[in-house]
């Protein structure tokens, strides 16, 4: 133990200040089994980035310390290291969460280090960390081979997304919602959606577009569901389109046929929907199960 908490006291000096103060490292922020274990991620994630990024050995081993013996990583004042620690906090959620990593990266704009870089480490320990985990449940190795095989075919168009990410989409900027059950509701959905995109200055041949794939989405509902919603949500220049059905779900496996077959129709797919949706939205998002689906349209402002 002597070894480890001296390089430990190395990775707390600075690089070019020595100290010989002798102390002992806190560690009592780590009080659970699974915190250690989640910082023992952290540290070989950020590790191995640091080595992609051709960080010197020693280097790489304080910063691989510092990810057991800091309570919080905002507090680091070294630039580098925080913002590599940070990035590996992140990625050790993604990671146990089985995330898409290019997704999560479009939020991540470091200032220090190379994206790309980073993006293919990161993508490789989760290829470490899935190899080395046999996933239990056969059905969710199958949705993963599904959103994988998917999203890389429609070069990111489509993406199966999991209950837990749903929120993130519906996180603030509400400015309207209505249930669909009738036939009627199609056209006031459209109407509704036209009156929302008209007060934010939207060009009206986006208008147009947008509202051609949100009456494709909202006719879905009373195709194959008991009833549904719409709700529009705004984050700065990009609506998410949310439309929730309280219907079967879509099976695993029509979708490759249905996302990426123009024309393709059964009486559980979309027929056009899908290939005319990832051709005018940025991005088309579903989550389904045997007790509902959501279907998300990411759309950009285009203002006047």
């Amino acid at each position: 133990m002597k070894g480890i908490f001296h390089k430990i006291r190395q990775a707390h000096a600075t690089p070019v200040e020595e100290t010989t103060e002798s102390y002992e490292p806190e560690l009592t922020h780590l009080d659970s089994y699974e915190l250690v274990k989640k910082r023992a991620l952290v540290g070989w994630i950020v590790s191995r980035c640091a080595a992609a990024l051709q960080i010197v050995e020693r280097e790489r081993e304080a910063l691989f310390y510092l990810a057991f013996s800091n309570e919080s990583f905002e507090q680091l004042e070294d630039g580098v290291r925080k913002e590599l620690l940070m990035l590996a906090d992140s990625a050790a959620d993604w990671i146990a969460a089985n995330a898409v990593i290019e997704e999560e990266m479009k939020s991540v704009n470091p200032g220090h280090s190379s994206k790309t870089v980073l993006e293919r480490v990161l993508n490789e320990i989760q290829s470490d960390v899935k190899f080395s985990e046999q996933l239990r449940d056969e059905s969710q190795k199958t949705w993963q081979v599904y959103r994988d095989v998917i999203y890389a075919a429609t070069q990111g168009r489509f993406l199966l997304i999991g209950k837990q990410d749903v929120a993130k989409y519906k996180s603030n900027g509400l400015l309207c919602e209505m249930d669909i059950r009738e036939r009627q509701d199609v056209p006031k959905a459209r109407n509704v959606a036209k009156e929302a995109f008209a007060k934010t200055g939207m060009k009206s041949s986006k208008v147009l577009s947008y509202n051609l794939i949100i009456s494709e989405a909202v006719t879905n509902i009373l195709k194959h569901a008991e009833y549904g919603k719409m709700l529009i949500y705004q984050n700065e220049d990009v609506f998410n389109i949310v439309i929730e059905d309280k219907g079967p779900g879509f099976p695993l496996a029509i979708l490759p046929k249905a996302t990426l077959m123009a024309g393709f129709s059964t009486k559980e797919s979309l027929g056009q929907g899908f290939t005319l949706m990832m051709k005018m939205a940025n991005q088309v998002l579903l989550e389904t199960s045997d007790k509902g689906s959501t279907l998300i349209l990411v759309l950009e402002a285009g203002k006047e």
